[in-house]
């Protein structure tokens, strides 16, 4: 089920993308000089940083993240993405006798982006390029959690999904760095639960989706 629902945001992604990524005849002069995005149509990211994957777990404190990305240019502006995400406890204080370093978390971000102003930024001699500059953005995420179910043995479970519109900018630090900051929101599906006073049992319930914020801070090295 969750697999259908993360190829159908494919599809409606790349059905956005679709008139962006209308090819237009250049003139002869930008047929000439190849552009940057030409050159480098494609952006790998390794990151971390106050993002999906940073949790608080109580006596275990907070998640590690790490994420893996891949950014690409579908036309000038206008640029796919895909990350995945993952959230690691280290340590687990003297309560905790498992492994030093272990999985709590994990997912995945699928999205599309349209750096804006780029021309602009260029006449005024500000950062610009196919991956950097400011962008308004549309984004599907989807979580799980991973248990240990038993001694030596764990399993994932599917947690929730998102949909939501960000705003963000993201710059070349050096040669290999990037920082990419965004703040938006959107809907989520996330399990809830409803006391039932005449049964005395707890209903969990996902619909009707609830409004979620989406607020990040990643630092990656690049290639």
């Amino acid at each position: 089920m969750t697999q259908a629902i993360f190829l159908g945001r494919l599809v409606v992604l790349l059905a956005l993308a679709a008139p962006a990524a209308a090819q237009v005849a250049p003139p002869d002069s930008a047929r000439t000089a190849p552009s940057a995005a030409a050159t480098r149509p494609l952006l790998l990211k390794l990151g971390t940083g106050l993002t999906r994957g940073f949790t608080w777990v109580g006596y275990g404190g907070w998640t590690v993240p790490v994420v893996l990305g891949a950014e690409g240019v579908l036309r000038p502006g206008w640029n796919l993405y895909v990350n995945g995400f993952s959230g690691f406890i280290v340590g687990g204080g003297r309560f905790y006798d498992g492994p030093a370093v272990r999985l709590h978390e994990l997912g995945g971000e699928l999205g599309l982006r349209r750096y804006y102003n780029q021309e602009k930024r260029r006449l005024k001699g500000r950062a610009h390029g196919p991956f950097t500059g400011n962008y308004l953005g549309l984004q599907s995420t989807s979580h799980w959690y991973y248990f240990r179910s038993r001694p030596g043995g764990g399993q994932v479970g599917y947690d929730y999904s998102t949909l939501t519109a960000v705003w963000g900018l993201q710059r070349r630090l050096g040669g290999h760095g990037l920082v990419d900051a965004y703040v938006g929101g959107g809907v989520a599906n996330q399990r809830r639960g409803r006391y039932e006073p005449t049964t005395g049992q707890v209903t969990f319930y996902r619909f009707p989706l609830h409004f979620m914020p989406e607020f990040g801070l990643k630092l990656s090295l690049v290639r």
